[in-house]
């Protein structure tokens, strides 16, 4: 279940009296300051990558909050000249989107990629805060084959509304920084990007892509979307766990059509997601290939994910298909019946499509984070996920067709032939504001009155 479990970006040591000049020794304390920061950064995203007792997310995002306003303050004084480079800048980073046999540390040039890296790590430990808040709410849907259904008390349901609540908050956060990276930072590495070529022997990571985290950022907010979807069918829940699936729906229950236009939404934001991811990776390999080069120089973008979106995507379109017949067959008046079944219909044919054995083995590997079992257990919960909307989409399609063959007599409409709605957002990612710097020339006042204005038009600091 959304989101998604990603691994973590690593870094190696870097002290930054190693890379700076401070002409005026008036900085040597931040600089200290600032390597211990980011030396606490590369230890949470070591013990992440190695599972260690006691790591978290949460412990990473707190170690890129605290480094942050040291990198900025670096980067403010690189443009006012209080800071010197002593040579080209190398930051070593690991990516964890792009595909690669190996996972090499790639050296990455210049103070545009630190700034970048920290900022993609920043993106998906929130993603994955999310992740562990919401894995820690309490579980009232049964497990895949099994009868037994967990009790709900009021205790859990308040639990999990302000959990969920969390969550769907530090995804939006989380998309709002990669679409400020993509559009204040990532241009800084263009030219970089065509000067160098490659890095070193091997391509440029997608994160460095602004197209690419644009597609980040939306796949945030479709999960975002979902877990306000869960959210806003949670007072139901009772009702979807003891009573029997199909007709008819309780009073409380929310609106068909509304539930419907939210995850057709989904569905094209994750579809949208998906192409920029694949046009980014299919772009350079074109061009290169038009003159004769040997390759291209970005890499693609981890298949686990490219996997993710097409299944969540082909997931929420099915169950928008079901909730328009649902509203077709509720809410009709008796006069829609025929075109509710064929919703439906066309619901369960999608849904049967994922429990196809084709589409199941593209499906495999969908958890990002390390450890066998792990991944079991991700596969499992979808499994599961899949199998309980295909009998609660069946059941409405009984209930539909028989309604129709005994006392509608309507003819059953193409689905190609019926009005599909404009999906509906009920949300946007949260504006990322870069946190003042701690230290430069800059005065703290001005930089918290106009923090964009402090970063706009910099950025010549390689």
């Amino acid at each position: 279940m959304p989101p998604l479990l990603y691994a973590l970006p690593t870094t190696s040591l870097t002290p930054f009296s190693t890379l700076l000049l401070d002409p005026s020794s008036s900085h040597t304390t931040a600089l200290a300051e600032a390597t211990s920061a980011r030396t606490k950064l590369q230890l949470a995203l070591k013990s992440c990558a190695a599972e260690e007792p006691g790591a978290s997310a949460l412990a990473v995002v707190d170690a890129v909050q605290g480094y942050l306003p040291y990198l900025r303050g670096i980067i403010a004084c690189l443009d006012a000249d209080e800071l010197l480079l002593k040579g080209d800048p190398i930051f070593s980073w690991r990516s964890s989107l792009t595909q690669s046999s190996s996972s090499p540390l790639l050296p990455l040039p210049s103070f545009h990629a630190e700034h970048l890296f920290v900022l993609v790590t920043y993106t998906l430990a929130l993603s994955n805060y999310a992740h562990s808040i919401l894995a820690s709410l309490p579980t009232f849907e049964p497990s895949a084959g099994s009868s037994s259904v967990p009790h709900m008390t009021s205790d859990d349901e308040k639990r999990t509304t302000a959990g969920l609540a969390r969550a769907v908050d530090l995804l939006c956060q989380a998309a709002g920084i990669a679409q400020w990276a993509a559009e204040n930072v990532c241009p800084g590495l263009d030219g970089i990007r065509s000067a160098t070529g490659r890095v070193g022997k091997h391509r440029w990571p997608i994160e460095t892509s602004g197209e690419s985290l644009r597609g980040v950022s939306m796949t945030l907010m479709a999960d975002a979307h979902l877990t306000a979807l869960r959210k806003l069918l949670l007072p139901v829940l009772p009702h979807v766990l003891f009573a029997p699936p199909g007709p008819p729906l309780p009073a409380s229950h929310p609106s068909p059509s509304l539930l419907a236009k939210l995850y057709l939404h989904v569905s094209s934001l994750y579809n949208s997601a998906l192409t920029l991811l694949q046009v980014q990776n299919e772009a350079p390999r074109k061009l290169w290939k038009e003159r004769n080069e040997p390759d291209a120089v970005e890499g693609e973008v981890i298949s686990q994910l490219k996997r993710y979106l097409r299944k969540e995507s082909l997931l929420a379109s099915a169950l928008a298909h079901k909730w328009l017949g649902v509203d077709a067959g509720e809410n009709g008046k008796g006069a829609r019946v025929g075109e509710a079944v064929a919703w439906v219909k066309e619901a369960q044919g999608r849904l049967e499509e994922l429990e196809d054995g084709k589409v199941r083995e593209k499906m495999k590997g969908l958890a990002l984070g390390r450890g066998n079992e792990r991944k079991k257990e991700e596969r499992k919960a979808r499994k599961g996920r899949i199998e309980r909307e295909l009998e609660d989409t069946a059941a409405w399609v009984r209930a539909y067709t028989r309604m129709n063959d005994t006392v509608a007599f309507q003819p059953v409409p193409q689905v190609s032939s019926l009005t599909m709605p404009s999906g509906r957002s009920i949300f946007a990612a949260k504006p990322f504001k870069p946190p003042p710097s701690r230290f430069g020339p800059v005065p703290e006042e001005a930089v918290l009155d106009h923090p964009d204005e402090s970063y706009a038009g910099k950025g010549n600091y390689y």
